[in-house]
């Protein structure tokens, strides 16, 4: 299953992991995100209900283009540059960008996103 972030009339392109929090996700979609930068390597959004990480798969290298949840704070985060190389225990892995990182690393200031299903 592959979602869509559509900003700018630009679209990334993830492809999503088969998994139970990946699901919830998509039982929220269509949506419109907004999104910030944090820490110059990703950019993070909440989700518009909670979601629950019972039975997440826990642990995943923070590498440029990865979609994940930061358990701690329950968010949505997508890395455009690589953090570490060592898997961290507080983030689930929900997918990966295919296109489009670029336009996610070009974003300077706060943005909305509408995050579809795609087709």
């Amino acid at each position: 299953m592959k979602i869509k972030l559509t900003l700018d009339k630009q679209e990334i392109i993830i492809r999503l992991n088969d998994n139970a929090v990946a699901k919830q996700l998509l039982q929220m979609l269509p949506h419109d995100f907004e999104f910030r930068d944090f820490a110059g390597e990703e950019k993070i959004t909440y989700f518009p209900k909670p979601i629950s990480l019972e039975n997440a798969p826990h642990g995943m290298i923070a590498k440029a283009g990865k979609l994940f949840i930061y358990a701690p704070w329950k968010n949505m985060g997508i890395f455009y540059k690589t953090h570490s190389l060592f898997p961290d225990d507080n983030l689930i892995e929900l997918g990966e960008v295919e296109s489009g990182l670029n336009i996610l690393a070009a974003q300077k200031n706060n943005f909305t996103a509408r995050v579809e299903i795609d087709n």
